[in-house]
């Protein structure tokens, strides 16, 4: 890394938390940020994020997470430009939940091709546009537990690619313009104490989708994801938190909606969607360290895989993935850090992560 970018990175915080205030007598909060970020899948990327933070209920009640309302505008230095609209509304005493993301982008991406054993000289450039409108309701029908609804609407289109390269040579669903829409229901299990840095307790979560041409959707096929997290607080403050997690589909899953292993969300190092097919696993363990003021430190590993059907599952090839970062609280009440993070995992697949929010 260069030294001015490294200069960039470590006092761009700084420079944003000294612009950044919440006004606590008031019930509704505005926040405009200045976005400067760097993954293995953007490069270099800037923009601004403006939102909106309230409580739907009086803003002492401790039942009831703070809500937000986040627009957003995202530009790299790859020609990739992302514009979303995201919102989590939190019902008095949390009965109901709303989850919202819409989002257009178009995104320069690579493509090795699908499956375990891909290679990482095979590499290949395609372009593609994608419009995103997935609302999600969840209600608590007991203590800890939701059950709910959501949808998914997905218009991939001004898809390119080389013709007679890597892409063409292989065969699967979504090469084409296409839209996906679908219908399905959640239900999941949370005990954790804060929803962005949590100190202790469980998350369960499971989600199925099915998209299918009566719905006007151009394939049909089902998802299913599962997910499990647990947090312990340890000594001094600290936190070992750990993630497992499967996501798998079946029919005929379009390329953007196959299993995508990598990314700041999941087995960083791997670029995402460095390796891709019908389903996926991982498992991620991190050490949460406090060490003054409003900085922590993190290390992490994992290990996760792609596969087509459970019985092609082949732990020889399972990839795995190290790191560390620092973290610094830029919202102490909801513990919402800012996160540098670099991840390894061999020469060719490693990478610095500098976002918001935890990878779970």
């Amino acid at each position: 890394m260069k030294i001015k970018s490294f200069i960039t990175l470590i006092f761009f915080p700084a420079i944003v938390y000294a612009q950044f205030r919440i006004d606590t007598a008031k019930n509704v909060n505005y926040l405009a940020i200045p976005i400067l970020f760097k993954t293995p899948e953007t490069g270099w990327a800037y923009g601004l994020s403006a939102s909106a933070n309230f409580k739907t209920s009086h803003r002492n009640d401790t039942s009831t997470r703070t809500s937000v309302i986040t627009l957003l505008g995202i530009f790299s230095q790859r020609e990739q430009n992302i514009q979303g609209l995201d919102a989590t509304i939190y019902f008095p005493k949390e009965k109901y939940i709303l989850y919202f993301n819409s989002s257009h982008s178009y995104f320069p991406d690579n493509f090795w091709g699908l499956g375990q054993n891909s290679k990482n000289e095979d590499k290949e450039r395609y372009v593609f546009e994608q419009l995103v409108i997935n609302p999600h309701l969840k209600r608590k029908f007991f203590k800890h537990n939701f059950f709910g609804i959501l949808a998914d609407y997905q218009n991939i289109f001004k898809i390119q690619y080389i013709e007679g390269g890597l892409m063409d040579s292989i065969s699967f669903y979504g090469k084409t313009n296409y839209n996906i829409t679908g219908l399905g229901f959640t239900a999941s299990y949370d005990t954790r104490n804060f929803t962005f840095w949590p100190t202790k307790g469980i998350f369960l979560q499971t989600q199925f989708t099915s998209y299918n041409k009566e719905l006007a959707s151009t394939y049909s096929f089902n998802k299913w994801t599962a997910e499990i997290r647990l947090f312990k607080k340890l000594f001094r403050k600290q936190v070992i938190a750990c993630q497992f997690y499967n996501y798998s589909t079946f029919g005929e899953t379009p390329y953007r909606s196959m299993a995508a292993l990598g990314g700041a969300g999941n087995l960083r190092g791997f670029y995402q969607g460095r390796f891709r097919d019908n389903s996926m696993y991982s498992a991620i363990v991190e050490y949460r360290i406090p060490i003054y003021w409003k900085i922590s430190a993190c290390v992490f590993g994992g290990v996760g895989d792609v596969y087509n059907q459970p019985k092609n599952i082949n732990v020889s090839s399972m990839k795995r993935s190290f790191g560390g970062g620092l973290r610094l609280t830029i919202l102490e009440k909801d513990k919402l850090n800012f996160r540098f993070d670099y991840g390894y995992s061999d020469s060719y697949n490693q990478g610095f992560y500098f976002t918001i929010g935890e990878c779970f």
